[in-house]
């Protein structure tokens, strides 16, 4: 997992936008989560890519918008569909797959909007 240093997580000015430390921890928990996505998607051969604000982010700030606080990937329906069907074993201790292909009511109910 990535390690961070304290000073990450103090607030500070990035593009003219300031980046209070809450967000910034919510960075730190966001690339966490894609280095626990990419591990689990190189070791299977599934192919991903960043969009949207994510990409955005990579090209335009070389890392995130400052405003943002998600990650937006893509894939092929075949690699997705593979994905949801290993993702329950491989993830880590503390990781649950949440959303309509969750193991319980509880968690598909987490994801509804």
């Amino acid at each position: 997992m990535a390690e961070f240093e304290e000073e990450y997580f103090k607030g500070k000015e990035i593009d003219g936008f300031y980046v209070e430390s809450m967000m910034k921890r919510a960075w730190a928990a966001t690339i966490e989560v894609l280095e626990v996505v990419d591990k689990i998607c190189r070791k299977h051969k599934l192919q991903y890519f960043a969009d949207w604000g994510t990409l955005l982010g990579a090209i335009r700030h070389k890392g995130i918008i400052p405003w943002d606080d998600d990650i937006d990937i893509c894939m092929k329906r075949k690699d997705y569909n593979e994905l949801i069907r290993v993702l329950p074993g491989e993830l880590p201790y503390g990781f649950v797959v949440a959303g309509m292909y969750a193991s319980c009511e509880r968690l598909q109910n987490a994801a509804y909007v």
